[in-house]
């Protein structure tokens, strides 16, 4: 391993290695989007319903809270308190990472997965497929697997 070793591959390795302590029931759903609206990926627990029915309009709802919130705020970070959740959106590099977590089960560990992944999607798909994007979703497919390293859907 090199010093050019990417933290995909580290992170490859270790999970090989240590078994990574899922974090059960607190996610509701991850969407990450385009400034535009452009859903790339999103995971949503089976029992939210009312959000996946709901998902592209969400995602164009997002994008026009962040599109205002630079403008007004000058945040790339928001966090939005609903009745039973949190709703936390941060953006980078044009990618907007939005996730729902349920107030009450909320840890350390969530927090820290959560940047974990971001980090992960931005470092995997940016340059070869976000940055110049060309209408295929099919790549970001693959990328449920890197959530359910670190969460479990209920």
């Amino acid at each position: 391993m090199g010093l050019d070793t990417t933290n995909t591959e580290i992170n490859s390795i270790c999970s090989r290695v240590v078994d990574i302590p899922r974090v059960k029931g607190q996610l509701v759903g991850i969407l990450i989007l385009n400034e535009t609206g452009l859903l790339f990926f999103s995971k949503v627990a089976k029992k939210r319903t009312n959000i996946t029915k709901n998902i592209f309009q969400i995602a164009g709802f997002l994008s026009a809270i962040m599109i205002y919130s630079k403008d007004f705020i000058g945040s790339r970070e928001i966090e939005l308190k609903l009745k039973n959740v949190d709703l936390h959106i941060d953006t980078k590099n044009g990618v907007i990472f939005a996730y729902f977590i349920e107030k009450e089960n909320y840890t350390e560990d969530t927090n820290k997965y959560i940047h974990i992944i971001f980090n992960d999607f931005l470092e995997k798909y940016y340059e070869s497929y976000v940055k110049d994007f060309k209408g295929d979703l099919t790549p970001f497919h693959s990328f449920e697997n890197v959530i359910d390293q670190y969460f479990s859907f209920d």
